[in-house]
């Protein structure tokens, strides 16, 4: 009697058990944890990644990029860098082929050029600021009646000078170009009326100028404190103030001195550049 009790208790059990679940389905939504991976086909493994997401990550293979020929090019090192190659190439390995696509490209590359050329030249003609030749002319024969009027401003600036400054020439006695630039500078001063004041640095006589002087220190004011290196040296001083304007050292021709001079004394650094 005991053991059919323990019996009937035992199902009674189960009874409620099986009601209660019953109930949970009926009236309760189930967790996650309790849902049966089988019963939903959407529903992955918690130790394994969703197949969808892996469709959706995956992407189609990207197609190869074919390079570029140097006629579809736009920046000009890139169509430096293959010109060159091909170069390379018909250079080493000189077949009809690969000579023919270098010309092909030379010939692309300098259609490009003429093409920058001619319409450079339309934009210079149309805007003078960038027109060179609107500051300093091209032409010959304007060229050449410039040079007449610079000339004749040059004259009457060494005429003017002639009353204010003197040139210091720096010899050696034992220096052939000394004596070489000696008659030159003679002449210079005939035609221009520039006095000259030679300068001996060993003491001894310049041909063309009897009277040098030996140097008494004034190379080395000349010379900014370092004395006079290189003969022969020739400088433009003012007689009242005593201002000293190098115009060079060597040989210097007659043209050339009244031209520094010129420079020197009428023009600015650039200004005719």
């Amino acid at each position: 009697m005991h053991k059919f009790k323990q019996v009937l208790a035992a199902l009674g059990c189960l009874l409620a058990f099986t009601a209660h679940a019953n109930t949970g389905e009926m009236g309760e939504a189930k967790s996650w944890w309790d849902d049966s991976p089988w019963g939903q086909p959407d529903r992955g493994f918690n130790w394994y990644p969703d197949p969808r997401e892996e469709r959706r990550e995956q992407k189609p293979p990207k197609a190869e990029e074919k390079p570029k020929t140097i006629f579809e090019m736009t920046k000009l090192e890139d169509v430096q860098k293959e010109l060159a190659r091909l170069k390379g190439e018909a250079v080493v390995n000189p077949t009809e082929k690969n000579v023919l696509a270098f010309l092909r490209a030379q010939n692309w590359v300098m259609d490009k050029a003429s093409m920058f050329a001619d319409v450079s030249r339309r934009v210079v003609w149309a805007n003078p600021e960038v027109n060179y030749s609107a500051r300093s002319s091209v032409v010959s024969f304007a060229r050449d009646r410039d040079k007449t009027r610079t000339d004749n401003k040059r004259d009457q600036n060494l005429k003017s000078l002639a009353e204010t400054h003197g040139i210091l020439f720096f010899a050696r006695s034992d220096c052939d170009y000394c004596h070489d630039q000696a008659p030159v500078l003679k002449a210079f001063s005939m035609k221009s009326g520039i006095p000259i004041l030679t300068v001996s640095l060993d003491g001894r006589p310049i041909s063309m100028f009897p009277d040098a002087k030996p140097d008494n220190g004034i190379s080395v004011i000349a010379s900014g404190g370092n004395g006079i290196q290189t003969v022969p040296a020739v400088y433009l001083i003012d007689r009242k103030t005593q201002k000293m304007t190098a115009l060079g050292t060597g040989v210097i021709a007659g043209e050339e001195l009244a031209e520094r001079i010129r420079v020197l004394t009428m023009t600015k650094p650039g200004e005719e550049f």
